[in-house]
């Protein structure tokens, strides 16, 4: 299966986005996603401070099962900062 997500924001609003979309998958992509999603979420906290940043996270995988056996995965993420003003 594949999955894919993308979210922008404070990283503590992201990090509760990426937490939260677990809840609305399920199956082969669940497990997947489950797998990578606390590492993710740290790597998105790691980003913090007084002003903390907005940043964005792309990421998306693929992967499969045999007979309950996990054959492959395929994972990408791309996290950015983005300066400016949200408005």
């Amino acid at each position: 299966m594949s999955w894919s997500v993308t979210f922008i924001g404070k990283p503590e609003n992201v990090a509760t986005a990426l937490e939260q979309q677990s809840e609305k998958m399920d199956g082969q992509s669940k497990i997947e996603y489950d797998a990578a999603l606390p590492h993710f979420v740290a790597l998105v906290k790691e980003n913090f401070g007084a002003n903390p940043p907005v940043v964005k996270i792309a990421a998306s995988g693929h992967g499969y099962a045999e007979n309950g056996e996990q054959k492959n995965r395929q994972c990408a993420v791309n996290i950015e900062l983005i300066y400016g003003t949200i408005v």
